[in-house]
């Protein structure tokens, strides 16, 4: 599913009307699948009373196609207007006028909050309320919000009432997720066609609440010829990129992974990486670490094939002890970081072995602080094969010089560029996600929560992918599959013990469970 922005969609949307269908059937559509939302948070319909705030552009429409919808399934239905209905857009007062047999009924009132004392009326509808619709402001908000729009926004978020909010929580610009002076926070958002790019970053994100995808019917060929290069990573596409084993696979056809990993003070990292590789369905794993931790890591993980390797005088692997492993080990994949530290008698050892390894290569923590300033190394070494990088914003910016901070489209515009005529993924860790692509596509995670921010966390996240990397899955399909499940991994451990007290073996043992979803 592609991602965009607020004038992306809007150019999709005025081609389906030019070519397929009217405005006012795509409206109907929108409305449709806000409806079919509001009912199934409120069962049953019938005793529920639900106020709609109108603004005066389409989602006004898509709020009044709601509330018709809503009137004739038995509830009793609130508008509160914040313009004369004369003013409102073609399309909205269209549907506004399909009202006017429901007006002379008990189920639909309208009350108009630019006369006088709206405060108190819009005040008393939302306290009647069992749910209010944010139906006020769109996609094309370009300046912050004021005067009785942002009054009735505080309204909302003060009246306690569940909110939700029709394609963007109005005050959320829908480019970059910028709060424009306030916005409604929502419990859920139908987003229309395709998610907008300011739901999936905050601090819009942490206005969505709910993110639901309302398909309004347009066409493929039309979202196509967009060009469109942002795509999501959520459960449709970690189908697609899911690999497949023979019945009769063994444990090496299923993928091997060898796993430069730990140290005396960092154990339990090598552990974590190690475990979650094998539970996204690598067949062997050997983890490779000094002799101190062997205990450790086997203790926690039996089912790892644990290589000792000399150390240092801190508790580091030996940079001349590690050189023979590439010999030495059958591997289809090396990862290399987490929990390794900076020693720099095993620094070395990174670029030693970015150079020699000829098979894909996943660098992690530490594997990438040895790097720091020598991007280019990375990028050299992509030539005769696939790399992938999972940096947090600290270690991309020791890495390759600079972050990749600011709004949305600027940071994965700069996760492009470093990728860029090379063979390298990055998967930048973040609030969300965002992997970048050599062939210039980036995917973003539409997935995960807080309780992910968590010590070993990023070891799991290194693990589940290169468990994927070692199946032959190359780097897109790895990266793309390992921020699925760890994030759907969070929210399953999150679903049983909530995000505040989660810890990263809980989303590691919960691993197996995200992808049972997906076989």
């Amino acid at each position: 599913m592609k991602i965009v922005t607020g004038a992306e969609m809007r150019r999709i949307d005025e081609a389906t009307i030019q070519r397929f269908v009217t405005g006012i059937a795509l409206m109907e559509r929108a409305g449709q699948r806000v409806f079919e939302h509001v009912a199934s948070m409120c069962a049953p319909v019938e005793s529920t009373t639900v106020s709609i705030v109108l603004g005066r552009g389409n989602n006004a429409g898509d709020g009044l196609v709601a509330a018709r919808l809503l009137a004739e399934a038995g509830a009793s239905v609130i508008l509160l207007h914040l313009h004369r209905p004369e003013e409102l857009s073609p399309d909205a007062a269209k549907n506004h006028a399909r009202l006017a047999q429901l007006r002379e009924g008990p189920r639909l009132s309208e009350r108009f909050l630019y006369l006088g004392n709206w405060r108190e009326a819009a005040a008393a509808a939302l306290e009647e309320s069992d749910l209010a619709v944010d139906a006020l402001l769109g996609t094309g908000l370009a300046k912050p919000v004021g005067g009785e729009y942002a009054e009735v926004i505080d309204l909302l978020n003060d009246g306690g009432t569940p909110i939700v909010s029709i394609d963007v929580p109005s005050g959320v610009n829908a480019d970059t997720g910028e709060i424009m002076g306030t916005a409604v926070v929502a419990d859920a958002t139908v987003t229309l066609g395709l998610p907008k790019i300011g739901c999936l970053f905050y601090p819009g994100k942490g206005c969505v609440g709910e993110l639901v995808v309302g398909d309004i019917g347009i066409p493929r060929e039309v979202v196509d010829g967009e060009r469109l290069s942002v795509e999501a990573i959520d459960f449709e596409t970690a189908l697609a990129d899911l690999p497949h084993h023979a019945p009769t696979a063994h444990k090496f056809a299923r993928g091997s992974l060898l796993l430069v990993a730990g140290s005396r003070r960092y154990a339990g990292a090598a552990a974590l990486a190690a475990t979650s590789a094998l539970r996204t369905g690598a067949g062997i794993v050997y983890c490779a670490g000094p002799e101190s931790i062997r205990g450790a890591v086997q203790t926690a993980a039996p089912e790892v094939v644990f290589v000792s390797l000399a150390e240092t005088a801190s508790g580091s692997i030996a940079h001349r002890a590690a050189e023979r492993l590439l010999d030495e080990v059958r591997f289809d994949a090396l990862a290399v970081g987490p929990g390794l530290t900076a020693d720099r008698e095993t620094a070395p050892f990174v670029s030693w072995a970015l150079e020699r390894c000829p098979k894909p290569i996943l660098l992690d923590a530490d594997g990438l602080n040895a790097l720091a300033g020598k991007f280019d190394l990375v990028q050299r070494a992509s030539r005769d094969k696939e790399i992938v990088v999972t940096p947090h914003s600290g270690e991309l910016a020791r890495l390759a010089g600079a972050g990749a901070d600011g709004l949305p489209m600027e940071r994965i515009e700069r996760l492009r560029s470093l990728v860029a005529g090379t063979w390298v993924t990055i998967v930048h860790k973040g609030a969300p996600t965002v992997v970048a692509h050599h062939d210039g596509t980036a995917s973003v995670n539409m997935g995960g929560h807080p309780g992910m921010a968590t010590a070993g966390s990023g070891d799991v996240l290194a693990g589940a992918v290169a468990g994927f990397l070692a199946q032959g899955c190359g780097a897109a399909r790895a990266a793309r599959l390992g921020v699925y499940l760890h994030s759907r991994a969070a929210d399953i451990a999150a679903s049983e013990l909530g995000e505040r007290g989660m810890i990263a073996r809980d989303c590691m043992e919960a691993l197996p469970l995200a992808l049972r979803e997906l076989e």
